[in-house]
């Protein structure tokens, strides 16, 4: 790694406790635990990026996807009337297609990840600065820069719309 601290027993942990919050998002009934399941995996996926010597990832990790992406969310869920569902809910004839499809997926991916030439450990990342980035998306990209913020604007103002019931003033 590139600094010699990735300690391979905070990954471990680390790694559980993402694929833990991961089978808790798909395994809860109650869709609000689900959602904070959610926000945990996003965490767990910050703290990996921390353990990796990827600060900046982290941070942009934590902002985005625990604060926006979970929000918005937790705001659609508050917006549905129905919060508990019954297990045949969740399943239906699709799920035995699933199931070979998630296994034959894995084994593709295990079988790719085994047999390609990786770069050999000790071998050094490319690291952009955070200087660079900054300088690269407020100087040469500014414009899409502030058309995605407009367009957020818009669903929000969009989403606050559609969210008021029609007898509010």
């Amino acid at each position: 790694m590139p600094h010699g601290d990735f300690h391979p027993v905070l990954f471990v942990i680390v790694a559980v406790w993402v694929l833990v919050c991961g089978l808790g998002v798909v395994a809860f009934r109650n869709i609000v635990h689900s959602a904070m399941a959610m926000v945990l995996c996003f965490l767990g996926v910050a703290a990996a990026y921390v353990l990796l010597a990827a600060g900046l990832l982290a941070v942009i990790q934590i902002l985005i996807y625990v604060g926006a992406i979970s929000v918005v969310v937790l705001f659609a869920i508050m917006l549905t009337e129905q919060h508990h569902a019954p297990l045949g809910f969740f399943f239906n004839r699709q799920a035995i297609f699933a199931l070979p499809l998630a296994v034959a997926m894995f084994v593709v991916l295990t079988v790719v990840l085994v047999t390609s030439k990786m770069l050999p450990n000790g071998s050094q990342a490319h690291n952009v600065s955070l200087a660079a980035i900054a300088s690269g998306l407020f100087n040469g990209y500014v414009f899409p820069f502030e058309l995605v913020s407009f367009v957020l604007l818009a669903a929000m103002i969009g989403a606050i719309v559609l969210a008021r019931r029609e007898d509010q003033p």
